[in-house]
């Protein structure tokens, strides 16, 4: 099948993966459309590349470009804006990742109705998340799989007290450094929390009030035990991980980064998370990490695993082991499956 995607983020191919640091969205279509060329499909991006490429069986070209092509399948990232763009073919998907915003409005419900779209899910909450006129759209489950690259993974070193955060500043940061600040630093004052974001860097100006207060707490803890760390490209990400003991995850509600909890969950690394009704299709509460929204609760989980080698151990092997965990080729194959069954507009 011929197989088009429109994406609008900035200019990325498939190398860039481990050239840079990418979102989680970038991330998915890069591997899904790697997996789907695998699988002898042609397998065409359009976005905001300078020069066209050709790279790992996909072809990657200039989104002004685009009105021009037709395709089996068509499938859209996330932006609205992107429906402008009218590109025929005969199945269209818009895959919804993140959580809406205020464009999922009226008329873009037309423009789905009318092109006769199917919305891709990531996960169930994102439904609940849309307009109720959105019941009218057909939709499809699609669960996101895991680069090989973190399952390979074997984590030894389980010497380190150190735990990791991707998590968005405004997405519950504060609340884990107060947390850390009042129990984890006091009972275990070796132990360091890396917290990886671009926006928190000494360097990088904000006009956000609450990422300046974040900012500010962290300038006056300065021995606390807390680090900022810049988001790094996968292979150098990797080669970090073996540092780690826990993944924390202190977002409050569905809307948190659910590909660093499955790759987390992939390399052996143990996650602790606030309660979300999502959270639970990622992680087993009690078996391969578990699932707290009392500070002090949460606090103590960390401080047993990170004192407690065997209970590390026991959560390392469980996470390994979750089958929540995808590979890209039965991601790529369940797909198709659908595909082929093409029921979910009826």
């Amino acid at each position: 099948m011929r197989i088009i995607f429109l994406d609008n983020s900035t200019d990325f191919t498939a190398t860039s993966i481990n050239l840079k640091a990418l979102d989680s969205i970038q991330k998915i279509l890069i591997n899904f459309s790697i997996e789907l060329s695998k699988k002898k499909h042609k397998v065409i991006i359009y976005n905001n590349i300078r020069e066209e490429k050709y790279e790992q069986g996909v072809y990657w070209k200039n989104i002004s470009n685009c009105k021009k092509d037709s395709s089996d399948i068509l499938i859209i990232f996330q932006d609205t804006e992107l429906l402008k763009y009218n590109v025929n073919a005969k199945l269209k998907f818009f895959l919804l990742h993140n959580k809406p915003d205020n464009s999922f409005n009226k008329n873009v419900l037309i423009n789905l109705l009318k092109n006769k779209f199917c919305l891709l899910y990531t996960n169930y909450y994102l439904i609940n998340e849309l307009p109720d006129n959105y019941k009218y759209i057909p939709k499809l489950l699609f669960k996101i799989g895991v680069s090989e690259n973190f399952t390979k993974l074997n984590i030894v070193n389980s010497s380190p007290a150190n735990v990791f955060t991707t998590t968005h500043p405004i997405k519950g940061i504060d609340w884990l450094i107060d947390l850390w600040l009042e129990y984890i630093h006091l009972q275990i004052p070796w132990a360091q929390l890396h917290i990886y974001s671009r926006t928190l860097l000494p360097t990088v100006h904000s006009d956000k009030i609450k990422i300046k207060n974040i900012k500010l707490k962290l300038e006056l803890n300065k021995n606390s035990g807390i680090l900022v760390k810049k988001p790094l490209s996968e292979k150098e990400f990797i080669s970090q991980l073996n540092q780690y003991k826990l993944y924390l995850c202190p977002t409050l509600g569905n809307d948190f980064h659910s590909l660093g909890v499955l790759e987390s969950q992939a390399s052996g690394i143990p996650v602790i998370a606030r309660e979300s009704q999502a959270i639970y299709d990622y992680i087993y509460n009690t078996e391969t990490g578990y699932i707290i929204n009392d500070k002090q609760r949460f606090a103590t989980k960390i401080i047993q695993v990170l004192n407690n080698n065997k209970l590390f151990l026991t959560l390392r092997n469980n996470s390994k082991l979750n089958n929540y965990v995808l590979s890209w080729h039965d991601v790529v194959t369940e797909f198709e499956r659908k595909i082929n069954e093409n029921t979910f507009y009826r």
